[in-house]
């Protein structure tokens, strides 16, 4: 999965919604992921309210970064999925 715009922000939920149910196990740590996740969801939100606020560019790629940094969070516990559904087989 990865997250192309704020309008994506509703699928990366999702996402951490089925987490939750396939390692309940893991609550703790899909958790804290959870958190960071929406730490930067609402990093996003007040850059782009300060875009809005002065139409600079600089905000708008500050806003990507926290794009990218929610898809490499993504990517990575997906990998780590991946893996821990490789070792059970």
């Amino acid at each position: 999965m990865e997250c192309k715009s704020a309008e994506d922000f509703d699928l990366v939920r999702q996402e951490v919604r089925k987490w939750r149910k396939r390692h309940p196990m893991f609550k703790h740590d899909i958790e804290r992921i959870s958190a960071i996740i929406e730490n930067h969801i609402s990093e996003h939100s007040k850059i782009l309210v300060d875009y809005r606020r002065t139409r600079n560019q600089r905000y708008l790629e500050k806003a990507n970064n926290e794009i990218q940094e929610i898809n490499r969070i993504m990517s990575t516990v997906g990998k780590v999925e991946l893996m821990a559904i490789l070792s059970q087989g």
